[in-house]
């Protein structure tokens, strides 16, 4: 089990090493055809759901489930944008102060394993991550500083 998290742990540093020198262009957007679908995380007391649509040739977008039992409550919605500028991930409710729109983190890495996105200026999350294992398992990762303490939360999606 060490064995299996010390190669994941270095999978990711990897994956957000070469962050840093990667440049990401529109032409990239393709890659995110492998988000297309229904994903779920099922805890002890709840599942988790994202199901991702592309809307046309330059959006996509997700949307967030709780589900307890028969009770299922939004979470939030989330898209994805090829502008002119670069592509975008957006959460409806990480929104801007001033304006009340949502706040665009610009994605820095994109390649067929996953995507990085990231927003300094954003109060929580500044870096968003999502992973694809394989064909059936992808993780959405948030992290970042809210005032004096680092949060991070990791969903761990099977398709279904």
């Amino acid at each position: 089990m060490v064995r299996k998290l010390l190669y994941s742990s270095s999978l990711l540093i990897i994956f957000c090493l070469n962050a840093a020198t990667a440049q990401v262009t529109n032409a990239d957007f393709h890659y995110l055809d492998r988000m297309e679908g229904n994903w779920a995380m099922h805890t002890k007391r709840s599942t988790f759901r994202e199901i991702w649509t592309r809307i046309n040739a330059d959006s996509w977008q997700g949307i967030s489930w709780r589900i307890v039992g028969n009770d299922s409550v939004k979470q939030d919605e989330m898209k994805v944008l090829r502008t002119s500028e670069g592509i975008f991930y957006t959460i409806a409710a990480v929104t801007d102060p001033q304006n009340g729109q949502p706040i665009r983190f610009k994605l820095r890495v994109l390649k067929t394993i996953g995507f990085v996105a990231e927003n300094t200026g954003s109060n929580y999350p500044q870096k968003i991550t999502y992973r694809w294992k394989d064909d059936k398992h992808m993780d959405a990762h948030f992290e970042g500083k809210q005032e004096k303490t680092f949060s991070e939360i990791i969903l761990q999606y099977v398709k279904e």
